[in-house]
């Protein structure tokens, strides 16, 4: 094999280990984003979940909105489990948004494969309740 096709290859077997390891990554399981973009993300691992904060950064030339520093937070069952109860009973009442216009909140829940999104009314009591939730995990 001449150089060039060795180095060809080896190229290719690299890309087809880092191509795998991206798609071994765990779905988020629960998201929550608040009204103005900072995102929530739980993952499961293993008998805990890993919490990704990820906020909306400020825009230094038009010195727009700053949601704070990103974060990751390990989660126990036991709070995840009582954030996910706080989701679902918001979902059941049905008192949701037809469209995702600034100031509500997106709850975005992975059920059986599938994702499936939640608009929350922009100043609603359950927004305040489930980021106050929230807020506790850090």
């Amino acid at each position: 094999m001449t150089p060039i096709k060795s180095r060809l290859t080896l190229m290719f077997f690299v890309l087809i280990v880092a191509a795998a390891a991206a798609q071994e990554k765990a779905l988020p399981v629960l998201q929550y984003v608040d009204g103005n973009g900072n995102s929530y993300e739980f993952t499961a691992d293993g008998s805990t979940y890993v919490l990704d904060f990820a906020p909306v950064k400020k825009d230094m030339k038009s010195r727009k909105y700053d949601g704070g520093e990103p974060a990751t937070r390990r989660v126990s069952k036991e709070k995840f489990d009582a954030v996910q109860a706080r989701m679902d009973e918001v979902i059941k009442k049905k008192r949701l948004a037809s469209s995702r216009d600034r100031g509500t909140a997106l709850i975005i829940k992975l059920v059986k494969d599938d994702f499936k999104e939640y608009v929350l009314p922009q100043n609603s009591k359950d927004i305040k309740e489930i980021e106050a939730l929230l807020y506790t995990l850090f």
